[in-house]
């Protein structure tokens, strides 16, 4: 989003006001991430600001938008795929740790037990011995 409104600010060669760059900008944002139902109004309403803050002609502020709006989804296609495989990354792995860390404690138990098991005195009773 911060690349397309670079592209929208600089291209007005700083040569209007401010305020038209900022409505400019604003509108096509507006645009890229409105409501879908408001969609066309939307285009029409940035395609306007963009004519008038960068004197040109509205059908090639129409194919600005456009080219925004292609930008646009394509860069949010792009970033849903990096975080959906950085998600499986992340679910494989902490899976992986889980079952490793399983393992570790089945392990634990085990030579626990057999730990217990060697070191147990046996008691033992000597003939000779009187209790008394």
């Amino acid at each position: 989003m911060a690349v397309i409104e670079s592209k929208v600010r600089s291209a007005s060669g700083g040569q209007d006001p401010a305020a038209l760059r900022d409505a400019a900008t604003t509108a096509v944002r507006a645009a890229l991430t409105g409501d879908p139902a408001q969609q066309a109004a939307a285009n029409e309403k940035a395609a306007e600001a963009l004519a008038k803050a960068q004197n040109i002609p509205q059908d090639e502020a129409k194919n600005q938008v456009s080219q925004y709006q292609q930008q646009y989804k394509e860069t949010v296609l792009k970033t849903k795929e990096q975080a959906k495989r950085a998600a499986d990354t992340a679910a494989k792995r902490v899976s992986q740790g889980a079952l490793f860390g399983a393992l570790a404690l089945l392990l634990g138990a085990l030579t626990a037990f057999f730990a217990g098991r060697v070191s147990a005195v046996t008691p033992t009773v000597s003939a000779g011995a009187t209790g008394v």
